[in-house]
């Protein structure tokens, strides 16, 4: 059974757990909290000194960036992350909010609905890989750049358009 942790998006409002270990025969405290910037939500972690008489707390340790990330408990009680990114399909998306979305932001709502709809353009889109780049004169390349833009922005649109009228049918 997991425990979803939230409200804990600072060193001051951190899941602290008392009984951490430090090398092989010291114990310390360790403090976990997400901390959310204009790159995503990470994980950070940070202990205490035990070889100090008072509490002096170490360098924060931080985790890769994702796009959304909820905090929670395993049934060892150990801390962990769940967490979505761009490369996610709809069904892992739909499977995480499913199991978190209660403990989800309104910041976190609108990121997963944003990944849907990157998701669902990906489906629309097909890739080839070739070598023509190194043909086409910088004009040329710039064109073809426009126009593969221009292709990603029609299909984003299409996507959100499908979702929309998928969320208005579930009222």
């Amino acid at each position: 059974m997991t425990t979803i942790l939230t409200g804990h998006v600072s060193p001051e409002t951190a899941y602290v757990v008392a009984d951490y270990p430090y090398g092989f025969r010291l114990r310390c405290k360790i403090r976990y909290w997400l901390e959310r910037t204009k790159h995503g939500v990470r994980l950070v972690s940070q202990t205490t000194n035990p070889k100090v008489a008072y509490e002096k707390w170490n360098k924060p340790k931080a985790s890769t960036y994702h796009d959304v990330a909820v905090m929670y408990l395993d049934d060892e009680s150990h801390v962990h992350i769940a967490c979505l990114g761009m490369y996610d399909s709809e069904e892992d998306i739909a499977a995480f909010v499913a199991t978190y979305g209660h403990a989800l932001t309104a910041e976190d709502l609108a990121e997963v609905k944003r990944l849907r709809v990157f998701s669902r353009a990906g489906k629309l889109v097909t890739w080839e890989v070739t070598t023509e780049r190194q043909t086409r004169t910088a004009d040329e390349q710039k064109a073809h750049d426009e126009e593969q833009k221009a292709i990603l922005r029609r299909a984003v649109g299409v996507a959100a358009g499908q979702i929309k009228k998928e969320e208005d049918g579930d009222k």
